[in-house]
This record gives structure tokens, sequence and C-alpha cells, in this order.
């Protein structure tokens, strides 16, 4: 796979206040009606969400043209051709610098780009939609190779000021402009690590077999990657009172001590206390925390046979932190919150190349690269 090169649109940097948004997974959670109305890029993106109102396919799309469209001509956005780029994301303990490329949607076919784990039906099923009615891409598809076994030092490539520099949380954002071609370097695999999602609405689009996406391609050792979590609502038939006798059929449990960090074990939270669980030995582990809850408690205690398509398992990233968690048993909303551990590396690699699959939301590699420095016509 050799990158090509982007070929896309880049946002001028004195509108990069008003430009920048986060994920529609993160707007789901944290983002109030009157603060969506202040994310532009969700005009493009999900006008749906941007107008709240049901729109046909024909509205979806005009809607996103038209703002679109509004962007080159306010020269808020302009076209570079013959250029690659890289971004950089460093904090005040990590740096990491990846190269922003085109790919071919073949070699994703073809298992040259590998992914991990399991995506939500509904969740794929309006990625694809959403690609085939905007026809552009915001959103990068964060990649990442194994420099363990390929070298390629992209730190090398930026000493110019970048073109685009900012901060957003803890993290800041830099992105250069480099003279290096990148066109000869030849990734054998690569691997998703954030859009699973995409990256499958862009396989299932209809259109010719070049299709191209883009993406960002980061070394392995340079990635981080923390636990996605779950809160789960028990279905109607279970007996809640007999879970805890249920899961000492399969685990240890003992009470999580106010000085210990949570981090250390896999954890659940259940009736107002936190339990350290440990699968017992006569039961094999298969090395992540979110795959054995899936195969222990989902589905043998629960009998929730589909992670994939189940809306009484709510996938909760660490952004939101250990209080949403607490809260959604707290009040109600679910009977059973986890906090695990993060999922190997290693293992992710393992699974990848074997064609093996985790649950969904088994990842969530932070930091993320953010959406809208970047606009792409999926189709020219």
């Amino acid at each position: 796979m050799k990158p090509l090169l982007p070929n896309t649109y880049v946002l001028n940097n004195k509108y990069l206040q008003s430009i920048l948004s986060p994920s529609t997974d993160i707007i789901d959670y944290n983002f109030s009606s009157d603060q969506i109305h202040k994310l532009n890029l969700l005009q493009i993106l999900r006008p749906d969400i941007y107008f709240n109102k049901k729109l046909s396919d024909k509205e979806f799309y005009e809607i996103s043209k038209k703002y679109y469209q509004k962007l080159i001509d306010d020269k808020i956005i302009y076209k570079s051709h013959d250029d690659f780029f890289l971004y950089r994301i460093d904090s005040d303990n990590h740096s990491q610098t990846g190269l922003i490329s085109l790919l071919n949607i073949q070699d994703y076919l073809n298992h040259n780009i590998k992914p991990h784990e399991k995506i939500l039906v509904s969740k794929g099923k309006e990625r694809a939609e959403q690609l085939s009615k905007v026809k552009f891409q915001l959103c990068p598809i964060y990649l990442f190779y194994d420099d363990e076994n390929f070298n390629l030092d992209l730190d090398i490539h930026h000493e110019k000021k970048p073109i685009i520099k900012f901060k957003s949380g803890n993290y800041t954002h830099s992105i250069y402009k480099t003279n290096s071609d990148f066109s000869g370097i030849n990734f054998k695999e690569l691997y998703v690590a954030d859009g699973h999602h995409r990256i499958e609405g862009f396989a299932q689009l209809d259109v010719k077999n070049d299709t191209k996406f883009m993406s960002i391609i980061f070394p392995k050792s340079k990635c981080s990657n923390l636990a996605y979590n779950r809160s789960v609502k028990f279905p109607e038939n279970y007996n809640k009172d007999s879970f805890i006798k249920d899961l000492s059929n399969y685990f240890h449990i003992e009470d999580l001590k106010f000085h210990e960090k949570i981090d250390r074990f896999f954890v659940i939270y259940f009736q107002n206390k936190f339990l350290k669980i440990d699968l017992k030995d006569n039961y094999s582990s298969h090395g992540a925390d979110c795959i054995d809850f899936g195969e222990f408690i989902l589905k043998e205690i629960l009998q929730i046979h589909d992670e994939t398509n189940d809306d009484r398992v709510e996938f909760v990233p660490p952004t939101l932190g250990t209080d949403y968690l607490i809260n959604q048993v707290d009040t109600g909303i679910t009977d059973l919150s986890t906090i695990m551990r993060p999922v190997s590396m290693d293992l992710v690699i393992d699974y990848s190349k074997n064609k093996k699959f985790m649950p969904p939301k088994a990842t969530w590699f932070e930091p993320k690269p953010l959406d809208g420095l970047f606009f792409y016509n999926i189709i020219e």
C-alpha cells in the first residue's frame, strides 16, 4: 500500500476556531441542542442533527453540499494538489506524528488494512448512508503501522513552522506541509485504530472499485489505547438479586478498597458498590476485560448474545469518566457499569492479523486527530 497524495481541501488557519467539531459520538452525550447549533461542521456531516428534523436523502445532500461549497467560496478551506501533510499531537508527556494520505478501499477489502473489532449494526448502516448522501469526508480514519517491523521516522520531516497550530484540551495539534515524497513507501500492513464504522461505510459505497478514503497513519509505538466501558440494562426477565451469585460461578469477587486504584483491576459497579472481579482458574480468559465481559457476563449470565445490535448495552467512552458510569446505575437508567483495563496493542495486532474480532467499541485511542482540518471529495 503506497500512500497517495491527499488531494484535499485544507482549513485556512484564521478560521480555525469556528470550524472544528468533535465526534458525533461525543455530541450524543455532552452537547445540548444550543451547543450543537454552534458546531458548523454538522451542517455537512449531520444536517438532520443540526436542524433537528428528519430530512429526505435529497434534502440531506443538498444542505450538506451547499454548506461545503460555502466553505470553498468563502475561502475557509482551500485546495491542495501536490503536498503531503503531517499531523502532530503533543502533550506534556506524549508526542505522536502521523501522515495524512489517501488509500484505496480495496486494501481494506483485501485485508491489507486490518480491523480488530466488530461494528455496531445501526452505526455501520448510519455511516454508509451518511457517506452516500454527503459524498465528502471530513474525518480521517485513524490507522497505525507496526514500527517494530517498519522503520519510518516521520518527525524528521517537519522542521518548518506548522501551517496550523492550536491547543484543544490537554493536547497541542500541529499541521505541517512537507516537501518529502511519501509515495515510494510501501506499507505491507496497516491496522484500524479509530474509524471502524467509517471505513466499513466506505466499503459499502456503490461506486467504482478504486474508491479512495482519507486516512492518518501513526506508528504503533506512539499510539495510546484506553478502555471503552459498558453500562448495561438487565433483561426484563432476569432477576437482578441473583446477579452476584451468578457472577460468582465464573469470577472471584471482592469489594474494592477505598485506597486501591480502579484501573489496576477489572471492576464493575453494581448496587452502589465497586467490585473487583477476576476470572476463576477453570475458565480461560480471552485476553481482555471487554471480551471476557461479553462472553461470561453478557452471554452466559444475562443471555445478551449480540452486543452489535442490542440497545440494552451502552458503550461509554472513557472521556465521560467514572461519574457518568456511576450515575447511570444510581439513577436506574442501567443496572451495571464496568470499569475495564485497556486492551493491549499486541492483542489488537493478534486479532487483526488472524481475522478475529473483538466486541464493538473494544478500544479508544487517545489522543485523536480532530475533524475539520482536512476535507476530501469522495467522488471527484
